[in-house]
């Protein structure tokens, strides 16, 4: 009977070995590289950014370790990722400082803080963000400036100078908003503060007449015609035609609360 059982038990053996499936050899970087580009070449950023991340995690000095994080930033931005696209861009820009895509990564950078306030309803309809929170804009004004001073000639220098622009004037619009409700409420000292920032910081920017306005009405209330007189010379000046002159040259500004307020204001609190 021995003789007869060690013969069968080796031969189960060699046939569980043969039943048992071999193990797949580990995909190569460049094969889990092509994978990520494939996903993303298809519009799949999700499933590209799993990619990628794994790539990192098995091969984090690879040939391909520094075009991944770049696709990285790209894949975080095409799927609307805006906090993560800017964490992965600082994290390029602290691991590569004299990478030659450097531009790169601060234009994305950028665009990713220009857009990280944009609300859902921005998509599909245009809305005011002067009362809004800006901070985010400044930031993204921050990497555009530190982009064309760095990189004056990079491909991206143009949009980002253009984008520069729009954040000035969104930030001057948020002073007059603030100007307005202080306004609106009597508080003629922070108006004129909030107008006098706007003409002192954003000179070039279309918000600077009203700003001037702004000034006259709050330094007429405050009875100091002197320097109502200036901020209006300022303005006749300089904006001649502006809607916030009058055919006499007097500043005429239609939301300007009246000093007899009615029982609808009060209602209202100014609003209306």
């Amino acid at each position: 009977m021995p003789r007869l059982i060690w013969p069968l038990l080796a031969a189960l053996l060699l046939g569980a070995c043969a039943n048992t499936p071999e193990e797949s050899p580990e995909r190569t970087e460049a094969a889990q590289y092509r994978e990520a580009q494939d996903a993303m070449d298809s519009n799949n950023y999700l499933t590209a950014i799993d990619r990628l991340k794994e790539l990192e995690a098995r091969f984090p000095y690879g040939r391909y370790a520094e075009q991944a994080q770049l696709d990285l930033i790209y894949a975080h931005f095409r799927s609307q990722e805006y906090p993560e696209t800017v964490v992965a861009a600082e994290r390029f820009l602290r691991g590569y400082p004299a990478h030659p895509r450097l531009d790169y990564a601060l234009y994305m950078r950028g665009l990713a803080n220009f857009y990280m306030e944009r609300g859902f309803f921005d998509s599909f309809m245009s809305t005011d963000k002067s009362s809004r929170d800006l901070s985010s804009a400044r930031d993204a004004f921050e990497d555009f400036e530190r982009l064309v001073t760095r990189f004056p000639d990079s491909e991206y220098a143009p949009d980002a100078r253009s984008r520069m622009v729009f954040i000035r004037n969104e930030m001057a619009r948020h002073e007059l908003h603030a100007a307005r409700y202080y306004a609106r409420r009597g508080a003629y000292i922070a108006a004129i503060n909030r107008a006098q920032y706007v003409v002192q910081h954003y000179q070039r920017t279309p918000m600077v007449p009203e700003a001037l306005a702004i000034m006259v009405e709050g330094y007429e209330r405050l009875e100091r015609p002197e320097l109502a007189d200036k901020s209006r010379r300022a303005l006749t000046e300089s904006w001649p035609d502006s809607e916030y002159l009058d055919d006499d040259g007097e500043v005429n500004l239609a939301w300007w609360p009246s000093e007899n307020k009615g029982l609808l204001s009060l209602l209202t609190f100014d609003l209306l």
